[in-house]
């Protein structure tokens, strides 16, 4: 199929400007084959990178196999291939094997984004308006390339009001809810999205559903909705028409999502990637006031912080010193001190759940939230816990609660 570009256009940036190293915290000492397989990713935006890589290349205590597994667990072996291919840059083996990764994820990618293609056509066909998040909306806008950006799902942002509209067409198009909830209706109510998939396809990719941007509840009730699609950027995806967030939005939650997982020492390499390559690609044309300010009033100032010290500590990126010193000099709030904490790992699943509380209006809403949470409906527990005998339910429980207790976020 012949995939359109995308309206939304923007320059590559060609030579990065180096700033003042930031300083995170706690960062070990990068290996050699760390280090040349950053280079190559800098590379792809600065070219005397890839010399300092060549250089690197050459000298003989490179771990080539460490390469390897580091590119492919971090979900970047496309990227590095792009990169190096035909420059003799790394030995033939390991091109090699680069190579395959490289079209294994054009193959599947390229099915896996026609039968999106037709999902959001029909979405589209009943009016409902769709902004693409993450992986779905940074292979093509950002990366330009299929091939370069692995996908597990695929996130569809819609309005509130249209969720049960979405479900009903994804149902008929053969998708299903993989899991059950707590109790009716409590994902809807203090959760932000629905997983849907097909059972035994592979080749399809689930689809979350969201109608909120994160999933803390924090966060749920502290971003609203309105900004993102006032903001949102017109797009295509071959003959669906969709949205994208806008450039300070996406920075914005691809810094969120990296907490939302535990922080940056947690999170997939290609996830802090995609928060670099989206700086790149719209430094002139990012509102940093706009980004900061809010920033600040949708307490993202910490995660903000922390993922871009983290990928300009990795591959230099072109943030204007005078942004960066008034990033600085943000201060977080009370909520977001907390809610970072216990994102970041530091609470208990126990403590998570009193927390998030408080960002629930109403103590009707408070107790269903609690009450779901710590009795879920009879057919969850037998489902979740495989729990061969329905007389044994009773047992779960306790159990359920001693593991919530015991967890960390």
């Amino acid at each position: 199929m012949e995939w359109k570009e995308y309206l939304v256009t923007a320059d590559i940036l060609i030579q990065a400007k180096s700033l003042d190293k930031p300083h995170v915290a706690g960062h070990p000492t990068l290996r050699p084959h760390e280090k040349l397989l950053h280079l190559i990713l800098r590379g792809r935006w600065v070219a005397p990178a890839l010399e300092d890589a060549r250089a690197l290349a050459a000298q003989n205590d490179i771990d080539w196999d460490g390469l390897l597994q580091t590119a492919d667990t971090g979900g970047v072996a496309p990227l590095v291939y792009e990169a190096v291919r035909g420059q003799g840059l790394l030995p033939a083996p390991i091109e090699e094997n680069l190579r395959l990764s490289y079209y294994g994820v054009a193959r599947t990618n390229l099915l896996r984004f026609h039968r999106l293609e037709k999902v959001l056509q029909r979405l589209a066909e009943a009016g409902i308006d769709v902004i693409l998040l993450k992986g779905a909306a940074l292979a093509e806008v950002v990366y330009g390339n299929l091939a370069l950006r692995p996908m597990c799902d695929f996130d569809l942002l819609v309005h509130e009001t249209d969720v049960e509209g979405t479900l009903r067409i994804l149902v008929a198009l053969g998708y299903e809810r993989p899991y059950g909830e707590f109790r009716p209706g409590f994902i809807r109510a203090f959760r932000n999205q629905i997983m849907m998939s097909k059972a035994d396809d592979t080749e399809t990719r689930p689809i979350e559903i969201h109608w909120r941007l994160l999933a803390p509840l924090h966060y749920q009730r502290a971003i609203p909705g309105d900004w993102l699609w006032q903001t949102a950027y017109p797009a295509r995806l071959g003959a669906a028409p969709v949205r994208i967030l806008s450039p300070e939005a996406q920075v914005l939650h691809l810094s969120g999502h990296l907490l939302q997982h535990g922080g940056y020492e947690k999170a997939n390499l290609r996830q802090l990637y995609d928060l670099a390559e989206v700086v790149v690609l719209y430094r002139e044309q990012i509102d940093w006031d706009e980004l900061l300010a809010r920033a600040q009033a949708y307490d993202l100032v910490l995660p903000l912080r922390e993922a871009l010290s983290r990928a300009h500590e990795l591959w230099s990126l072109p943030l204007p010193p005078a942004v960066w010193a008034r990033l600085q000099r943000l201060q977080p709030s009370r909520g977001e001190r907390r809610a970072y904490a216990l994102l970041a790992g530091k609470g208990l699943v126990a403590q998570q759940m009193w927390d998030g509380l408080a960002s629930i209006p109403g103590w009707g809403a408070r107790l269903r939230y609690v009450w779901g949470n710590l009795f879920p409906s009879a057919e969850y527990m037998l489902d979740q816990y495989h729990i061969p005998h329905r007389l044994l339910l009773p047992l779960y429980y306790p159990y359920r609660w001693l593991r919530g207790l015991r967890r960390t976020g």
